[in-house]
């Protein structure tokens, strides 16, 4: 039997495939340390309890079965998801903890498997190599994020199985439900993607119904936990939750001297090392996201509409998605979307998509990034030192932040690649009715 590159391919997205389900497994049955805030929450709103009182989900982590040993310190992983995922995780509640765990295991591992074999159906067939070469990176690289139990891993991979039915035009009433979950477990992670089917009108109604169901998963959730007495106030409770986290000495405190700052890829832990006032500092992280994003919008307005440009656009959204808020290095699993649309620029130019790719997978492989924590809680007194320089503690220290700055600045320069001639506009639209037909 003789041995193609094909077979090779297949072959080295299997062993990324087994590495991500076999060793993220093994960390998962002794850990799921991110699946504890959800699960007990779950159970809070189940059982009248407040899921935002660290107290209380204790008492229902331990009720469930829950062992002293596995249990981080709520200051690291203090209950901040809104209630919409609380409600959406509510049938694994009713379970043991042990048992509830494995089936989060074997639900994330299926779903981020499927959808990044669905990832790799919507790249083009020349250059497949390039897709399968950042899929397998990705998805050896995710299992840490699997172990831990991270619901990022699910809300990213509903997204993209969602897109995928909607770019096909096929289980539009599927695609709707899937896209609403993954809203309602994690609305920042796939916010501007459906906003844009929305706005460029595919499949409209939709898009609109995801949204809107995921609106009323945050609501029903709310009025349930708006019913019990002891979780009646639980918006004060959330808010006084992320305002422990965010402040000076706290874990997301994006500012200099926290180590785990060094984890966050969104835009607040470069202007907070740049400027003194925490007002300004998410002043200027939201004015260059909404710089960038009017950039994108003005940019794709002046594009002829295609299906490749509606995969490039993706791809920029994806990246620019990551950076007005709170983002720590897992959700950039989200770069998953994009490989469709660097293989597309790698056919019109390859230097430009080969950069892009270089990037994208520079971005992804994260161990990097916990060393540099690593380094940093070892070696405090010499970061302090160099945070004399501020631009070379950015560099040192915030690589993957300004790595998605330049790989959006990529994305917007591959748009030129796309500009239609107006000779070829009816081909165009012939092609793009296919991706954009209202369900």
């Amino acid at each position: 039997m003789k041995f193609t590159r094909t077979n090779l391919m297949l072959l080295v997205l299997c062993i990324a495939s087994l590495i991500f389900l076999l060793d993220g497994g093994r960390r998962a049955l002794n850990g799921s340390c991110d699946f504890v805030p959800v699960y007990t929450g779950a159970r809070c709103l189940l059982h009248g309890c407040n899921p935002y009182d660290t107290s209380q989900l204790n008492q229902q982590y331990f009720q469930s079965g829950g062992r002293a040993e596995e249990l981080l310190p709520w200051p690291y992983e203090m209950p901040m998801y809104p209630p919409s995922t609380l409600l959406v995780l509510s049938p694994l509640a009713l379970l043991r903890y042990q048992v509830a765990r494995l089936l989060w295991f074997l639900l994330n591992g299926s779903l981020f498997v499927t959808s990044a074999g669905l990832v790799l159906s919507m790249c083009p067939r020349s250059h497949r190599w390039i897709a399968i070469a950042l899929v397998s990176l990705i998805l050896a690289t995710s299992r840490v994020q699997l172990g831990v139990g991270q619901p990022s891993i699910s809300a990213i991979s509903l997204l993209v199985i969602g897109f995928y039915f909607f770019q096909r035009g096929r289980y539009l009433p599927l695609s709707t439900f899937l896209l609403m979950v993954s809203l309602a477990i994690k609305p920042q992670i796939g916010c501007l993607i459906v906003l844009f089917l929305l706005a460029r009108g595919i499949h409209r109604r939709y898009a609109v119904a995801s949204v809107a169901g995921a609106l009323v998963f945050f609501l029903f959730a709310g009025l349930i936990l708006r019913m019990h007495p002891s979780s009646a106030d639980w918006p004060s409770s959330l808010h006084e939750n992320m305002s422990t986290t965010f402040e000076a000495g706290g874990v997301n405190d994006p500012g200099p001297a926290n180590p785990y700052a060094n984890l966050s890829v969104n835009l607040q832990p470069v202007t907070n090392v740049l400027l003194a006032d925490p007002k300004e500092v998410n002043a200027a992280a939201y004015a260059i996201f909404l710089a960038f994003l009017a950039v994108l919008v003005t940019t794709v307005l002046r594009t002829n509409a295609s299906p490749d440009v509606h995969l490039l656009s993706i791809g920029a959204l994806a990246v620019l998605t990551l950076m007005p808020s709170y983002h720590r290095w897992y959700d950039n699993r989200i770069l998953l979307i994009t490989i469709p649309a660097i293989v597309i620029v790698y056919q019109k130019r390859r230097l430009l998509g080969a950069f892009i790719g270089a990037l994208t997978a520079l971005i992804i492989y994260s161990v990097p990034i916990q060393v540099r924590v690593q380094m940093f809680l070892q070696h405090q007194s010499m970061w302090q030192n160099v945070l004399q320089n501020k631009f070379l503690f950015i560099l040192l220290l915030r690589q993957q932040n300004l790595e998605l700055l330049l790989l959006f600045g990529l994305y917007l320069v591959a748009f030129a690649s796309f500009r239609i001639p107006s000779t070829q506009t009816s081909d165009s639209s012939a092609r793009h009715a296919r991706f954009s037909t209202q369900g």
